[in-house]
C-alpha cells in the first residue's frame, strides 16, 4: 500500500480530492513535534518551492479547466497554464482584484462564474466585510476548508496554543471568514471552543471570569475589540489579567506588529501577543507570528508559502517590486480550488526575508515587521504615503489619549481624529493635540491637523474597524 499523508478528515467527509498530494506533511490532524504540528515548516526551502511549483501546475490546469471566470479571462489575454512553466513564469497572468470578481457576481448573480464546481456542492458559504468594497460573495469546498483548518492549526501551535487548552472567541459569527475557520481550527487540534455569539461585551467578561483559571487558556479577537474587552474589564473592576489569557491570537487588522499596539495589549492582558492575517478570498492564514517573534520588536510574521505564493509589487505600477523591496502582495492561493485565487491582488504592504534565520527553527520566510497596511487605506497627504498604522503607533504611545482615533477625508485634507484618556479635562485637549501632530510630523514628516475628542466618541466593533471616514 503506498504512503499516504494523515488527513484531518475521512475521504468519506471530504469526497473526492484534487490536487497533488503533498506527502511531506506527513500526518496533517496531530503535532509532528513538540515544537511543529506540521514538518513542512522545517524543510529546505527549495523543497518547499518545489512544492509551490507542483501545485501551482496543477492548480492553473484544473483552474482553466473548469472556472468560466478564470478561462475567459486568460484567453482575452492571450495566455494558458502551459505557459507558466516556472514560478517566475505566474506574472504572465493577469492580476485579478476584489472589483472583477465584484463584477462578475453583478453580472451573473449571486455566486458568478469564478467556482469550479456547482455553488450548492460547496461546505462553506462566505460574504466579505464591504468596507471598501460591495460585500462578495465566497465558497470552500470541503477539502478547501480542511486546507484552511491545516493552516490555521498548525499558526496556532506556531502561537504555543496546545491540545487541550480553552480558545475564547470574542465575535459574533457573521458570515466572515477569519474566525469561524479559528473555531473550526481548535475543535480540530483538540481544545475547547467557547463562544461569546451574541451576548454583550460585559455578560462575555463574567463568563471569561467565571471560569478563569481552570484551562490554559487563549482569546481570539480583532485587536481593536481587544482592546473593548479590556476597557469592559476595568469598568467592571475586573483586572484583563485576572481572566487568564496566555495568548491573544490578533486578526483583521494590524496589531501584534504595532508595537504601540502590542505592549498595550500585552501589558493589559499579561499575554503574548500574535498576529493571524489573511483573506476571505485566498482562505486560510497567509501570515502567522511564532512564540520566538512573540518576545521581539517589532513582531515578524511567518509566509505559509507551500499555501500560497505572494508576489510583492510596486503599489504603483503593479509590476514586480525589486528583490529584497517592500511592495503591495499580489497572492495565489494553493490549496483552494473550489473558487479559485489566482494572482489576486491582496494590497497588504510587505518586506519578505527569505533568508531570515528565525530562532524558531522554521524556514518559512518571514514578512519583516508584519504587515504595514493595506494598498486600500494608504492615504496620500502632500506626496507622503500615510498609512493608519503609523497614525495608531502615535495615538497609543502617548500618555493622556485613548486608543481609538480616526482618519478623517475632507477632499486632500486628512485630519486626525482621536480620543482623550476618561478623567482627562477638556482643557487639556489642545495640548494633547499638538502632541500628537508632532509625534505624527517626526513619524511621517507632514503635518496633520488633530482634533482631540471625549473618551468614548468612536465605536468599538468586534469586527474590523474602519479607520478612515469621509466627510
Amino acid at each position: 500500500m503506498r504512503a499516504r499523508i494523515g488527513y484531518i478528515w475521512t475521504d468519506g467527509m471530504v469526497g473526492e480530492r484534487v490536487g497533488p498530494e503533498i506527502l511531506d506533511e506527513g500526518d496533517r490532524s496531530r503535532p509532528a513535534s513538540d515544537t511543529f504540528w506540521c514538518g513542512v515548516e522545517t524543510i529546505p526551502l527549495e523543497r518547499i518551492k518545489e512544492i509551490q511549483l507542483q501545485r501551482l501546475r496543477f492548480l492553473l490546469s484544473f483552474t482553466y479547466e473548469r472556472s468560466q471566470f478564470y478561462r475567459e479571462l486568460w484567453d482575452s489575454k492571450k495566455v494558458r497554464p502551459s505557459d507558466v512553466k516556472t514560478l517566475a513564469d505566474l506574472p504572465k497572468l493577469p492580476i485579478v482584484t476584489k472589483y472583477d470578481f465584484e463584477k462578475d457576481q453583478a453580472a451573473h448573480p449571486p455566486f458568478g462564474t469564478a467556482p469550479t464546481s456547482p455553488p450548492n456542492e460547496h461546505l462553506k458559504y462566505w460574504q466579505t466585510s464591504g468596507t471598501t468594497a460591495r460585500p462578495r460573495v465566497w465558497l470552500d469546498t470541503r477539502q478547501d476548508w480542511e486546507n484552511g483548518i491545516l493552516l490555521y492549526t498548525r499558526s496556532l501551535y506556531g502561537h504555543g496554543v496546545r491540545p487541550g487548552w480553552r480558545g475564547f472567541f470574542s465575535f459574533g459569527f457573521p458570515p466572515f471568514i477569519g474566525f469561524w475557520l479559528c473555531f473550526a481550527a481548535t475543535e480540530a487540534m483538540g481544545c475547547q471552543v467557547v463562544p461569546k455569539g451574541t451576548l454583550p461585551t460585559t455578560a462575555w467578561i463574567q463568563l471569561m471570569r467565571n471560569i478563569a483559571g481552570t484551562a490554559p487558556s487563549f482569546l481570539c479577537s480583532t485587536p481593536t475589540y481587544a482592546i473593548r474587552q479590556m476597557e469592559a474589564a476595568k469598568e467592571l473592576s475586573i483586572n484583563p489579567a485576572d481572566l487568564g489569557m496566555s495568548i491573544l491570537t490578533l486578526a483583521a487588522e494590524p496589531g501584534a506588529c504595532v508595537p504601540a499596539t502590542n505592549r498595550l495589549l500585552s501589558e493589559g492582558w499579561n499575554a503574548k501577543i500574535h498576529d493571524i492575517l489573511g483573506v476571505t478570498e485566498t482562505s486560510g492564514p497567509i501570515l502567522f507570528s511564532c512564540k520566538a517573534q512573540a518576545d521581539m520588536t517589532p513582531v515578524s510574521d511567518h509566509v505559509n508559502i507551500d499555501y500560497f505564493i505572494v508576489e510583492l509589487l510596486d503599489p504603483e505600477t503593479l509590476e514586480p517590486a525589486p528583490a529584497g523591496a517592500p511592495g503591495t502582495t499580489c497572492v495565489t492561493a494553493l490549496g483552494r480550488y473550489g473558487m479559485p485565487a489566482v494572482r489576486f491582488l491582496v494590497g497588504d504592504y510587505l518586506r519578505i526575508d527569505e533568508h531570515a534565520d528565525c530562532p524558531c527553527g522554521r524556514t518559512l520566510p518571514l514578512a519583516v515587521g508584519g504587515a504595514v497596511g493595506r494598498s486600500d487605506d494608504v492615504l496620500f497627504v502632500k506626496g507622503i504615503k500615510l498609512y493608519p498604522s503609523l497614525v495608531e503607533a502615535s495615538v497609543r504611545s502617548l500618555p493622556g489619549l485613548g486608543v481609538e482615533y480616526r482618519l478623517q477625508k475632507k477632499g486632500e485634507q486628512v485630519v486626525v481624529l482621536a480620543e482623550a484618556e476618561p478623567g482627562v479635562p477638556e482643557q487639556q485637549y489642545a495640548g494633547l493635540a499638538q502632541k500628537l501632530q508632532q509625534d505624527i510630523r517626526l513619524k511621517a514628516t507632514v503635518t496633520l491637523p488633530v482634533e482631540v475628542h471625549p473618551a468614548g466618541t468612536f465605536p468599538r466593533l468586534e469586527t474590523k474597524t474602519p479607520r478612515i471616514i469621509k466627510g
